[in-house]
């Protein structure tokens, strides 16, 4: 019986240690620009392992997954974003519908307004041949795209 239940927890930690590596092991790397009055946050991203042939649209869509699954680190005068989905529930949830969000013509486009190559490189980056985009993303309304399709609670919910 021991046996059974040890291995029922063994399996399901392993579980959620495999589920943290997908939400957690991006490869582009971000850099908060500014937060803006109207709900935009303006970030520069880069992909570390693709360099100069990093594409655009996949900058926008990686800063919308940074947004949801991990969140901007502070500086440049922007205080820390922390990640849309941070409770197992809200991961759990957005699994439902992550597929279609994330394809070619998914929603998360409708949250970046612009995809700018940067001219200015990230001081640790130094002189490599890297893409880096600025891209803004309206965090305001893809948190309450996530509300209204269930994935997220509202902010007021219990006040």
């Amino acid at each position: 019986m021991r046996t059974r239940i040890y291995s029922f927890w063994i399996i399901t930690l392993s579980s959620l240690v495999l589920m943290s590596f997908r939400y957690n092991n991006p490869t582009y790397q971000t850099e908060c620009v500014t937060l803006e009055t109207d709900g935009y946050v303006t970030i520069k991203i880069w992909n570390t392992k693709k360099g100069a042939k990093y594409k655009p649209e996949q900058a926008r869509k990686d800063a919308v997954h940074a947004i949801l699954f991990s969140g901007i680190s502070g500086g440049n005068g922007c205080t820390t974003q922390p990640p849309i989905l941070n409770k197992t529930e809200e991961l759990e949830n957005f699994k439902t519908i992550e597929k279609s969000f994330f394809t070619k013509k998914g929603k998360w486009s409708m949250f970046t307004r612009s995809s700018a190559t940067e001219t200015t490189l990230p001081v640790h980056l130094g002189v490599k041949n890297w893409k880096v985009y600025q891209v803004s993303i309206s965090k305001n309304e893809l948190r309450k795209y996530l509300e209204e399709q269930k994935i997220i609670k509202s902010l007021t919910n219990g006040f």
